[in-house]
């Protein structure tokens, strides 16, 4: 129904009615616009004054009688639009406002491959965020990780990781580079180190990304799963602690 779809912006359900019949009228009186409305003078009357101030109708004096007539279809898809680009240009404002009031850590959680795959492309999307000397830090075991997964990540996310304008730091486990073709990928495209002691045997990763971004990713085929945390206090902490550990070992 066509009301239903006014109904969506920012008319309500009366004022909706009351557009379509006068757009069906083209330039008429209150008083017929009532008939056909089905409601009496004053509620009409208030309505079409709503329509007014909201530049979606117009008033017409003839003869001591005001007429009214309502903006194209064409136009109210017009001014959709701008309202809509009008929001879009303000919203950097309002997440600022939101963030600033919001300092609780914010957990999101993903199952399966293709859960997996869109966290990555999350991943490679925030390094716009990123200042452009920043990289993107990943603790790499992967150690058990799914077949499914490893091919995604080989062919699809590492080339587009490569291609971004942010760099990627990997510090990884000597054991993966045995078993994991995704490790051996980032020891070669990568800044990388790599550490050899059995203590750091992890079967996951862990990528501190974005302004406040740290993704857990596991990869084994019975726990394939993944958690997001936006916290400007852990990424602040993790990204300490990758660059202490990257310190110390390149020395």
């Amino acid at each position: 129904m066509l009301d239903n779809v006014l109904e969506e912006y920012w008319l309500s359900a009366s004022e909706a009615k009351t557009y379509l019949i006068a757009l069906q009228l083209g330039t008429a009186p209150i008083s017929s616009i009532a008939r056909c409305v089905k409601m009496n003078r004053v509620t009409v009357y208030s309505l079409l004054k709503n329509l007014v101030k909201k530049w979606l109708a117009l008033e017409t004096p003839k003869k001591g009688v005001t007429y009214y007539s309502v903006v194209s279809p064409e136009s109210l898809l017009q001014k959709a639009k701008e309202k809509y680009l009008h929001f879009e240009k303000a919203l950097p404002e309002f997440m600022a406002m939101a963030s600033k009031f919001n300092t609780k850590p914010k957990v999101q959680f993903y199952e399966g491959l293709e859960g997996l795959k869109y966290v990555y492309e999350q991943i490679i999307l925030s390094g716009s965020e990123m200042d452009k000397w920043e990289s993107f830090l990943t603790f790499v075991g992967t150690t058990d990780i799914d077949p499914g997964l490893q091919k995604y990540l080989v062919e699809d996310f590492a080339p587009w990781r490569l291609k971004h304008k942010t760099k990627t730091k990997a510090i990884i486990s000597r054991q993966s580079l045995k078993q994991s073709s995704y490790a051996k990928y980032n020891k070669l495209k990568h800044d990388s180190l790599i550490i050899d002691d059995p203590i750091f045997d992890i079967a996951n990763e862990i990528i501190i990304h974005g302004k406040d971004r740290v993704s857990l990713l596991m990869y084994g085929t019975n726990e394939m799963s993944a958690l997001v945390v936006n916290s400007q206090t852990l990424h602040n902490w993790l990204k300490s602690m990758f660059n202490l550990i990257w310190k110390i070992y390149k020395k």
